[in-house]
């Protein structure tokens, strides 16, 4: 009980921690804390571009380009070899073009394809198995043996070969996308390392597909790799697979459509001739009077479809009746 305070005792206790005379535990935990260093957050750096390119939205309709051509190509392959061909596709994969050039073996035939209608191009990759299959066929060979291929390069002749197989899978390529968007495929040059394809960069998304194709028992594959920048333009028309009732039922309105574009009027002028005159000449013109035109009697004259010149021909007549004779459309 001796232990205890006062009343006085507490009523000073209370005064000096209130006007700050009395340093308390708290303050000195306090001072303490702040003394001493915060730890230093570990951060981590975010590549937000590397983000963005790794994530692209997928683009259904490849899928049935795809499947399309993977059954026109087989039909053109099996009638070019002359021997059956069987082709199976695969998912379509998005991944970076860097990671995608690992999986390619070397030597690789690679062969840069320009897309008209789309601003960019296909590589289109050949196994080289699938090179020599060809190669062997074409050369008239009845048995398929694939000999050592690495450290080898292909020479002039065979890269002809290879220019013509580049050929049949860009004439499907332009059959499968038909339905979707109007491409047209040109064979622009081949590499057989990827390293000499600049015009892409290694971290840039590419859609990869591929096909595996079997000739005579020699299993082989070919992938198209298409940069997803040049998609960006057209995605709209590759979110959605179109079904057999959206095609047929488009065709039918692009048929309607033509019907109807050839009823719609045209507005035809024949200029026979032209003379430019100041106003006191025009003043002057009486009945009677006679005008000379700048256009002779045996020259063409223009005949406009609107304001447009889009005819040339020469003036006679027609079972009694003046026309014109066309002798060069304008384009």
């Amino acid at each position: 009980m001796e232990q205890l305070l006062s009343q006085e005792e507490i009523d000073a206790l209370l005064k000096g921690i209130s006007e700050g005379n009395v340093e308390t535990a708290a303050e000195e935990v306090g001072a303490k804390a702040e003394a001493a260093p915060a730890p230093r957050a570990k951060a981590q750096i975010l590549d937000f571009a590397k983000y963005a390119k790794g994530r692209k939205e997928r683009l259904p309709s490849l899928e049935f380009i795809s499947d399309r051509l993977s059954k026109s190509l087989r039909s053109a392959l099996t009638l070019f070899l002359e021997r059956e061909v069987e082709i199976n596709v695969a998912p379509a994969q998005y991944i970076q073009y860097g990671e995608f050039v690992k999986t390619l073996p070397l030597p690789t035939n690679m062969n840069i394809v320009t897309t008209e209608y789309l601003k960019g191009f296909f590589i289109v990759i050949f196994d080289a198995k699938l090179i020599f299959c060809v190669l062997e066929t074409v050369f008239g060979s009845n048995t398929i043996t694939v000999p050592k291929i690495e450290g080898r390069e292909f020479t002039k002749i065979e890269f002809n070969v290879i220019k013509k197989l580049v050929g049949i899978v860009c004439g499907d390529m332009e059959k499968a996308w038909e339905p979707v968007y109007r491409i047209r495929c040109k064979y622009s040059r081949s590499e057989i390392n990827p390293n000499y394809i600049t015009m892409i960069s290694l971290e840039e998304t590419v859609i990869v597909c591929e096909f595996a194709i079997e000739v005579a028992d020699v299993m082989s594959w070919m992938k198209i790799c298409i940069p997803y920048g040049i998609l960006e333009s057209i995605k709209g028309h590759l979110i959605s697979t179109p079904s057999r009732e959206d095609l047929e039922m488009r065709e039918k309105w692009l048929q309607k459509l033509r019907e109807r574009v050839k009823e719609v009027p045209l507005d035809l002028k024949a200029v026979l001739g032209k003379k430019k005159i100041s106003v006191e000449e025009f003043l002057r013109i009486k009945k009677d009077s006679v005008i000379i035109t700048d256009t002779a009697a045996d020259e063409p004259i223009e005949v406009k479809i609107g304001n447009k010149i889009k005819l040339r021909g020469k003036m006679g007549a027609y079972k009694g009746n003046k026309a014109v004779r066309i002798e060069q459309i304008l384009p």
